[in-house]
């Protein structure tokens, strides 16, 4: 099988970044346990992970050690520490009868259990050998295993079976084995009632057993150092999290501090730790370091920035710190996070992490965690590292297993942990068991502490990493073969006199077995019950069209179901055969050429892909992009036979739905152009546009339209070959309708309903579209002959000459009239009497109101304004009447209240004061009863200048209001003042709600005009008629000197 490993780590950026780290809570695996403190007091029935909890110690801080920090080592090494590497002890401790606690209740399975003694202890999952009979194989393929009794599979979103992954997670917990990172291994019990994983690649097996090495140095004493010791300073724990992910946990000093088995405890100075993985395994995310203190002020201890600086600390109780190995790691290895500073770290002294990615990070991790030397500066850098040295010299450890049968290689007692030609360039440690280069990552961290003020701490470490299996097959051996994958946790500190060098390795090896006097590797028949049964079996399944993690999945249900083989056999060449079909839909397997047409290459280059829908080419595109996954023998997904028919179905029915053909449609409407023979720029765009909206399937797959100067089209494809549409199927000459445009009247008619117009309404519409459609010397801009009509709703339709029409839409030209354009409020019959004309009270206003609403009541008591009329007053009398649709009137008021007798309420206003001037002569305008502005303005000129001091307006009709400076008015009817230029006698017109006659007008008793439109015979005769009227006409206006009133203000 291919090593198809995805790549987990983002580029090394070669600049110190500063993130947001995780805070999450990891839970430590092991009870951290205190030592018993008394010389005096023994501990019965300890076992080998068994810890205990201190609750009360006696530290002496006051120890100094006199030394030249040069230690003899064995083979004559030299150690160069620095002074502050000895510590404070624990002295006169007082026993506590709850402290031996054992751990085995509180710590994970894979450290306080064991498989002879020091391999993880499991309970054999039932029926899980190759003779079980269980349901794998019958859950493979569920489409050719009738009548079978099966389990419902667990899928993915990618449709693949999860369900044996499922269970390949819960055996790996159990056995302390990795779970496969994707069908090329599996776990099964052995004869020998041990568990094996075993992968397969490239149709090779290799097998592996789990595996826990214990560790310590060869320093003055710590030959006497055992497992016990090791354990009690170091705690180790995996849990698989399925597919191949782990999840690891290390805790580093669990009790706080130094110590051996039955004995005491020392506070941390300068303490090395750290952890190296395989490289197998990569991590993802954070690495997480949770830090338990005795935080209290007797353990204040010495921190230091990392550059010479110390303070006296007390930590706190608990304290998370972490870092990304992608974001938080420069290029020199130096950790610097946002909650794990790299320097000014009150808990942790220079953290590193180092891969073997460059030579340069391979040189330092070599340096510092397996090196037997010590070395000062960082490669990159060539400056000594922040916190000094880090060097762990696992190199120099050996191995202290109780268990004489924990590791397979030969005898392994005081033997070297590893055997290490990378780093030291030398290969006198022949006993070594695992290669150095096997490790790919290192995390190397110190703790902070010195002689006579000692960190009591412990450092949980936790982090996921994801395993590779054809990774783990490749890794370096040692001497013998051995080959190991996994974590090596080290510690390494000189105090108190005496070196602190403890070292587990976790994880698998690979298994051996000894012929002669020679160790090979063990085969899956050495250990797995009828795995030749399987083999056999397998042998007859036809792989020719599988891909390995095909093959892979079907030899492990096979061995896990012997008794089940055949039917397995079945369904792995009814897989084979699909796969065969699945090929053939791309155009492969086509022994006999009657897929030719089917070939992707092929596909893509033929018109029904490249003329087809963009939607459509990326439906087949996914379908064989989907196909080619796992048709690929060596980088192909495991798919059973239902998904494999569902991919096969999946390109077929794509590639059937691709219709693109070499062919053009014709636009169902004609672009309109002025001149057939010459078009403009602006029309021809128009046409290939539209050639374009009616071909755009073709268009989105590069093909191009032309259009010539008479509209004719021209289609070009891809490959270069031409279609011409014709101009006749293409463009048409413009109607009246096309090349006119006509104008809307910029000022709307008001009409009642404008949703039921009048036919005077109607006429009124027409005469302004028809004024709005000409131009400065009244001639109409609209063809000749055309012709306006106006609808019921308003809408006004020009038809021309040619019988094409165009439209305006009634809302652009007529608009309702408001209710206060509706209605005229009337003024009460008496003015009511008050005592301040300008400050009314609020008794008066309520009288006004009173009497405005009575006078606008008809004979039944109704009031005349509609219904929700609102009569408001203002201080100075004025009356507002609010009608429901937000309009308003106004009545000044001095129409509606007056003084009390008094010599202010008798004053005269400006308007009593002055009787308004006429002109000599009337203006002749085109309509009496709608004035244009020029007019108007014409008019108010005239009578500003005969009445100084005065604002004029004109209503349409032409009816004046002169507002004097005090706000008073006079009004002069618009009979007065106009008259019709065609007309002799101008036709009167009684005066509307717009146009009301003031009572004070007293321009009204002049003379006035016959409403006569016909102008008499000049016979020489008296028109005795005429006559009447006139005198009729005199006699009103005499009267309207006493009933009328002014005309009253509008909003």
């Amino acid at each position: 099988m291919k090593k198809n490993r995805i790549d987990f780590k983002e580029k090394r950026r070669y600049a110190i970044k500063k993130v947001s780290g995780k805070t999450a809570s990891v839970f430590i695996g092991a009870t951290i346990f205190g030592i018993i403190l008394s010389s005096n007091l023994s501990i019965d029935n300890t076992k080998a992970d068994t810890v205990s909890n201190t609750t009360a110690t006696t530290i002496s801080n006051d120890q100094t050690l006199e030394t030249s920090n040069v230690v003899t080592l064995r083979n004559n090494q030299k150690n160069e520490n620095s002074s502050n590497e000895a510590a404070g002890s624990v002295q006169n401790v007082t026993s506590n009868p709850e402290s031996n606690v054992s751990a085995e209740n509180k710590t994970p399975s894979t450290e306080s259990t064991t498989l002879k003694s020091d391999t993880p202890e499991v309970s054999a999952p039932a029926e899980s050998n190759a003779n079980t009979s269980a349901a794998p194989a019958m859950r493979m393929a569920a489409s050719t295993t009738t009548g079978s009794d099966r389990n419902a599979a667990t899928v993915d979103g990618n449709n693949v079976n999860m369900q044996e992954a499922e269970e390949n997670k819960k055996l790996a917990n159990e056995t302390g084995l990795t779970s496969s990172d994707n069908y090329s291994s599996n776990i099964y019990k052995g004869t020998d009632g041990n568990y094996y994983k075993v992968i397969t690649i490239y149709g090779k097996d290799y097998v592996y057993r789990p595996v826990k090495v214990y560790a310590n140095g060869t320093a003055t004493g710590q030959y006497a150092t055992n497992e016990r010791d090791t354990r009690t300073n170091i705690i180790t724990t995996k849990e698989d999290l399925g597919n191949g992910k782990v999840k690891w946990t290390v805790v580093f000093f669990p009790s706080k501090g130094l110590t051996k088995d039955n004995s005491t405890l020392s506070g941390l100075q300068s303490a090395k730790f750290g952890v190296a993985l395989t490289k197998d395994y990569q991590i993802i995310g954070d690495v997480t370091v949770n830090i338990d203190s005795i935080a209290d002020a007797g353990h204040t201890y010495t921190a230091m920035d990392g550059h010479g600086h110390e303070k006296s600390f007390t930590p706190e109780a608990n304290v998370v710190q972490s870092f990304n190995p992608n974001t938080d790691v420069d290029p020199s290895g130096w950790i610097n996070s946002s909650t794990m500073p790299g320097e000014n770290n009150d808990y942790i002294l220079g953290p590193y992490y180092f891969t073997t990615e460059n030579s340069v990070g391979k040189q330092n991790l070599g340096n510092t965690f397996f090196k037997e030397a010590t070395v000062k500066n960082n490669v990159y850098t060539q400056q000594p590292f922040v916190g000094e040295v880090h060097d762990l010299w696992t190199d120099n450890y050996t191995i202290r297993n109780e268990n004489k049968n924990a590791l397979d290689g030969g005898d392994y007692v005081d033997k070297h942990l590893i055997y290490d030609p990378l780093y030291n360039g030398r290969y006198d440690h022949t006993d070594g068991f695992f290669n150095s280069d096997d490790f790919g990552s290192a995390m190397i961290f110190k703790s902070q502490g010195k002689t006579g003020s000692a960190q009591f701490s412990s450092f949980t470490i936790s982090f996921v990493a994801q395993h590779t299996d054809s990774y783990q097959s490749d890794l370096a051996k040692g001497l013998n073969r051995q080959q190991f994958s996994g974590i090596i946790a080290n510690t390494y500190s000189y105090q108190n006199w005496y070196y602190n060098m403890y070292s587990i390795a976790l994880g698998e090896q690979r298994s051996l077995k000894k012929v002669g006097k020679s160790y090979v590797e063990t085969q899956p028949g050495d250990k797995i019950p009828n795995w030749q049964k399987g083999e056999d079996a397998l042998a007859r399944i036809n792989k020719e069209y599988l891909n390995d993690e095909q093959i892979n999945n079907l030899r492990n249900q096979i061995h896990k179901n012997i008794e089940n083989s055949e039917l397995i056999v079945t369904t792995g060449n009814d897989l084979n055969n699909s796969m065969k079909a699945l090929g053939n839909s791309v155009g492969i397997y086509d022994d006999n050429n009657e897929y030719t047409n089917r070939i992707v290459d092929n596909v893509k280059n033929s018109d029904k892909y490249i003329y087809a829908s963009k939607e459509k080419q990326k439906a087949y595109d996914d379908a064989v992009i989907a196909a080619q996954n796992v048709i690929d023998k060596t980088k192909g997904k495991y798919a059973d036979k239902t998904t494999v028919e569902t991919l096969t179905k999946n390109v077929n029915d794509t590639f059937d739905a691709l219709d693109g053909v070499k062919t053009f449609n014709i636009p169902t409407e004609k672009v309109p152009v002025k001149d057939l023979n010459n078009l403009s720029e602006d029309e021809k765009a128009k046409v290939k546009k539209n050639v374009e909206n009616a071909n755009k399937t073709l268009i989105d797959n590069g093909v191009t339209v032309t259009v010539d100067n008479k509209g004719n089209a021209t289609i070009t494809y891809l490959d270069k070959s031409t279609d011409k549409i014709s101009s006749t199927d293409l463009v048409v000459e413009k109607t009246d309708a096309d090349k006119n445009e006509p104008k809307v009247p910029s000022d709307k008619v008001k009409v009642d309903d404008p949703n039921k117009l009048t036919e005077d309404e109607k006429s009124e519409v027409v005469k302004a579209v028809e004024d709005a459609n000409k131009d400065e010397n009244g001639k109409s801009t609209l063809p000749e002959g055309s012709k306006v009509t106006v609808g019921d709703n308003g809408d006004v339709t020009v038809t021309y000459p040619d019988g094409s029409k165009d439209t305006i839409p009634g809302d652009k030209v007529v608009e309702g009239k408001s209710d206060a354009e509706k209605n005229e409020p009337k003024e009460p019959g008496d003015k009511v009497k008050v005592d301040d004309p300008n400050k009314l009270t609020e008794d008066e206003k309520s009288e006004v109101v009173k009497a405005v609403e009575d006078a606008n009541k008809d004979e039944n008591g109704k009031s005349t304004l509609p219904e929700g009329s609102k009569v408001t007053v203002g201080d100075n009398g004025d009356v507002t009447v609010t009608y429901p649709d937000g309009s308003k009137d106004t009545i000044p008021g001095d129409k509606v209240v007056e003084g009390k007798s008094d010599a202010k309420s008798d004053a005269k206003s400006d308007a009593d004061n002055n009787e308004p001037k006429e002109p000599g002569d009337k203006v002749k305008v085109d309509d009496p009863n709608k004035l244009t502005d020029s007019e108007k303005e014409e008019l108010s000129n005239n009578l500003e200048k005969l009445n100084p001091g005065t604002v004029v307006t004109i209503a349409d009709d032409g009816t004046a209001t002169l507002t004097y400076p005090d706000g008073s008015t006079n009004i002069i009817a618009g009979s007065q003042l106009v008259v019709s230029k065609d007309n002799v006698m101008s036709v009167v017109t009684v005066p509307t709600s717009a146009n009301k006659i003031d009572k004070n007008n007293y321009s009204l008793g002049k003379k006035g005009i016959n409403n006569s439109t016909n102008k008499l015979p000049q016979t020489g005769e008296n028109n005795n008629s005429q006559k009447l009227s006139i005198i009729g006409m005199t006699l009103m206006g005499i009267l309207g000197l006493f009933g009328l009133d002014r005309k009253k203000k509008k909003n």
